[in-house]
């Protein structure tokens, strides 16, 4: 389980490594532009405002006020005094190599606002996932109840699989942080009936004596 764990956030690092360095910045502005409209469509215009509100509260938070994103970019661009200090070299990669550093950069950054947004958007749905999946668990345990009381046995595999789909039902929702296209508000609350019911089977099939 730790190997699948650990095997699985690489996965995710190496999305994120993979749409800092191919997808463009316009592509990144044009994604969050068509996300923007999505939670108005879906949301309403107050709702969409305070989650770009509470995104760019966090973002600034983490990121902007602790000088993260500002030391990252001195980090990989030198700044006019320093290219001034290097004497012979203060042209070096000014109109080729650092502008696409930069953009780079952009990019990644644009990415982390958006994963951010996307999670803000996820916490809007906690109400739901509460009452989703509390009527499955409670359905899931009185079939395990009534199966006590009789001769069925619950199904190892039903049990097993029921793991599965919930882990790889999380990480999907993960995934989607930093998928690179568009991802429309309704996926959350498909995520999560697919959860609840993978845990209504998990609960009902768990063996009569733990």
């Amino acid at each position: 389980m730790q190997r699948n764990l650990l095997f699985s956030l690489m996965i995710w690092l190496l999305e994120v490594i993979l749409v800092a360095s191919f997808v463009s910045d316009r592509w990144t502005r044009e994604i969050q532009a068509t996300e923007d409209r999505m939670l108005i469509a879906y949301f309403g215009e107050k709702k969409e405002a305070e989650i770009r509100h509470t995104t760019q509260h966090w973002f600034d938070q983490l990121f902007v006020r602790t000088g993260m994103r500002e030391s990252v970019y001195r980090y990989f661009i030198p700044t006019e005094r320093e290219r001034q200090m290097s004497k012979g070299f203060e042209d070096v990669g000014r109109n080729d190599l650092f502008p696409f550093i930069q953009s780079r950069l952009d990019v990644l950054w644009d990415t982390v606002y958006q994963m951010i947004k996307r999670f803000v958007m996820a916490c809007a749905w906690l109400p739901f996932l509460a009452v989703a999946i509390l009527p499955f668990a409670i359905d899931g345990l009185i079939r395990r109840k009534v199966s006590q009381t009789n001769f069925d046995y619950p199904s190892p595999m039903a049990h097993r699989y029921s793991i599965y789909i919930m882990l790889g039902a999380l990480y999907l929702l993960l995934m989607g942080l930093t998928l690179p296209f568009p991802v429309p508000p309704q996926s959350l609350p498909i995520g999560i009936f697919i959860v609840a019911w993978a845990m209504n089977t998990l609960l009902a099939n768990t063996q009569k004596r733990v």
